[in-house]
């Protein structure tokens, strides 16, 4: 799955969560992922910071993880 792929699609799943932005841009990945983690940490989720990690793939596995 690409990036802007799996963004739009979280963005539509986590909508009770409120509105999110959709990325824009590729090499802004982990801006538009920090978006989450106040709203999805309300809720119960531990969600990592996007800028712990330098690869999309591997933040979103954990995020996939985490929501599961």
């Amino acid at each position: 799955m690409k990036l802007r792929d799996w963004a739009d699609q979280v963005v539509y799943d986590l909508d009770t969560f409120g509105p999110f932005s959709k990325l824009m841009d590729d090499n802004r990945w982990q801006d538009w992922g920090v978006q989450l983690l106040a709203p999805l940490s309300l809720g119960g989720y531990n969600i990592p910071s996007p800028y712990q990690f330098d690869d999309w793939q591997v933040w979103a596995e954990r995020v996939c993880g985490e929501l599961a």
